[in-house]
């Protein structure tokens, strides 16, 4: 046992953060920014463990190894139950791939490495998060790295007088801080996944445990302190948006209200408690909570889909609620009470076979012969190289390209016609297409990840820089014909983005060219192949899984470009969702999009051959003018 006194509104806050993260992931309203449950969480150990440190040392009774037993005791038995269910499932439901994929994340699970396994998936193109069962351990790999490197910069530090040892945290406390902040906007992924940046969250847990604040004595004051702690959880976890800059800056709020529930610490009476105490039992079973939830989501969705109803989303939270309880009663519990010797044996034989079971999966390539050679066939379009096609590094410019980085051949002039491509992955998914449809033009392309061909909040400088230069390579290239393609969404419709979009035609149009405007592609809420395959596997329909903002969208560019002159639209819904029911396979049976919206080879040039049709500016091209 620690030797911290127990704290029921430290598990009010573990059932604050576990219910924001499953409500967030569930898309249960009003928790949009719900994630900010696992800063939460990062708070609530840094203070923990370093309370229990810290009273140890002072009684001379710290051990290394007791401290790594109670941490075994408490991690180690349900994550393990979980990673075997998870391990089973893949095998069962799990196309190959992805069975492969959870067997490498089960390995990085059990090396207490996964966060860093997702850093370095983070590519534009890489899988959806829902797709790894696994990835919800990512900030138990920042809590386990935690574990092996602070306890003996703990020990070092105790050692020190106060003010140094004050110091010394606080220092780590604001370097970490300011890493977290300058990643965030350099590498995200980085700032998001990796410990460096994560440690101050601990850290600032962990001058609390110091009581780098002095106690409040008033009664009334600590309970000011914890209200305003809790309405400042309350707003952080509805203020933030997809496109807020995360962890960084962002954190602090949710950070600090967690400091201050944690510094206020009022005396609780009987009838708070009783209150409390629902919330107090979800805080009890928190860990199990956080453990289930996300692959319970995980696994829906490779069968059914994302899900869409209430009812749903209840399911998905009755299952979850299940299993997080039977873990709870079954594993955690037995598993803290149980003789020592037998459950460190219990545990070596457990993770020993569950890496053995995830080497076995990766070597036999996911069981591949569960699949008929058809739907083999498909899943093979999940690993689709996209790069030949798209032209990725050369004319399609990735994450960390700028302009510069466009090759000569990309924008060469050539013999009339002339048509230049502009704008995101979703123009990039046109040439292939475009160059079959329209074999005698000079096609010139220009296209950037994240960077729809317009200003709209949130790009990088280099979109910026990369948007700048449009009316200057227009004039140099002198196109008769510019298409302007992208992931367009409802960030179109706001405002100043209808007006850049609208400026950026005008200066076009000024240069004599025509414009063509193709709308959003078909896209849909998982990757294709796998609603493909699911349908034959489970019977799901593969009706109704596009996206509802594509036809919002749609009709609003429609109604926005209507009359301008020289500027043709393009509905890629109209032309390949008829009566709203989209083509998903080609003639040669192949997906329309390898993702969950781009194009393949064989998608493009059937979009291409529509967008064709549809633009009268293209179809006039088929006739090569003279110069």
């Amino acid at each position: 046992m620690s030797s911290i006194n127990y704290r029921p509104d430290i598990d009010c806050l573990r059932a604050f953060a576990v219910i924001s993260v499953i409500a967030f992931h569930y898309d249960i309203p009003p928790f949009r920014s719900g994630y900010v449950g696992v800063d939460v969480f990062f708070v609530i150990s840094g203070f923990l463990i370093t309370r229990i440190i810290r009273d140890e040392a002072r009684a001379g009774t710290f051990s290394f190894a007791a401290f790594y037993r109670r941490r075994a005791r408490r991690i180690l038995p349900a994550a393990f139950a979980m990673l075997f269910a998870i391990l089973l499932g893949a095998g069962v439901i799990l196309l190959p791939q992805d069975t492969v994929s959870a067997a490498q994340q089960a390995l990085a699970v059990l090396t207490f490495s996964s966060n860093i396994l997702f850093w370095s998936q983070q590519g534009y193109f890489d899988a959806a998060g829902i797709t790894k069962p696994l990835l919800h351990t990512w900030s138990l790999g920042v809590e386990e790295q935690y574990y092996l490197l602070f306890p003996v910069f703990a020990l070092a530090v105790f050692r020190l007088r106060r003010p140094l040892m004050l110091a010394s945290l606080i220092a780590v406390c604001a370097a970490s801080l300011l890493l977290c902040v300058i990643q965030t906007r350099t590498h995200p992924a980085a700032a998001f996944y990796l410990l460096p940046a994560r440690a101050w969250q601990l850290a600032l847990g962990a001058l609390l445990a110091v009581e780098a604040l002095p106690a409040l004595r008033s009664q009334s004051l600590r309970i000011a302190v914890t209200t305003l702690g809790w309405i400042a959880l309350g707003i952080s976890v509805n203020i933030y948006s997809p496109r807020t800059p995360y962890p960084g800056v962002a954190a602090l709020l949710p950070c600090l209200a967690t400091a201050a529930v944690i510094w206020g610490k009022p005396d609780l009476n009987r009838t708070v408690l009783t209150v409390a105490s629902p919330m107090i039992a979800i805080g009890l079973w928190s860990y199990s909570l956080y453990l289930w939830h996300w692959p319970v989501a995980s696994f829906a969705t490779a069968m059914w889909g994302p899900p869409s109803s209430a009812t749903d989303k209840l399911a998905l939270l009755g299952a979850c609620t299940m299993l997080a309880l039977a873990s709870f009663y079954l594993v955690e519990q037995p598993a803290r009470r149980a003789d020592w010797q037998i459950t460190a044996r219990a545990l070596a034989a457990t993770g020993a076979t569950a890496v053995a079971a995830s080497i076995t999966m990766i070597m036999l390539s996911g069981f591949p012969g569960r699949f008929s050679p058809q739907q083999q066939a498909m899943a093979a379009f999940l690993g689709y190289d996209h790069r030949s096609a798209y032209e990725e590094g050369h004319c399609f410019l990735t994450p960390g390209q700028t302009f510069a980085a466009l090759q000569p051949d990309c924008l060469a002039k050539g013999a009339r016609p002339r048509v230049l491509l502009w704008g995101d992955s979703h123009a990039a998914h046109l040439v292939d297409g475009l160059k079959r449809a329209l074999p005698q033009i000079t096609l010139a392309r220009a296209t950037m990840a994240q960077c729809v061909p317009y200003d709209e909040p949130g790009q990088s400088s280099a979109c910026a820089e990369f948007n700048r230069r449009l009316p200057g390579l227009v004039r140099d290239l002198a196109p008769d014909i510019v298409i302007l393609s992208g992931n367009w969404t409802r960030t179109a419709m706001a405002p100043a983005a209808r007006a850049s979009l609208q400026a950026v035609i005008k200066t076009i149009a000024d240069t004599g060219a025509e414009i063509v405007v193709v709308g959003p592609s078909p896209q849909f809420d998982r990757p294709l192949p796998h609603l493909l395959i699911a349908a034959q596997r489970f019977g799901v329909a593969t009706d109704g899984h596009t996206l509802d903002l594509l036809g919002e969208v749609d009709e609003f560019l429609r109604e926005l470009l209507d009359g301008l002159p020289q500027t043709d639209y393009v509905s890629l819904i109209d032309r390949l969702c008829p009566r709203s029911r989209c083509v998903l396979q080609t003639s040669d049976d192949a997906p329309l999009a390898w993702d969950d919206g781009h194009f393949t080879a064989q998608g493009s040039a059937l979009a291409a051959i529509e967008i064709v049709k549809a633009s009268p500016a293209l179809a006039a091209s088929i006739t090569p003018r003279s110069e």
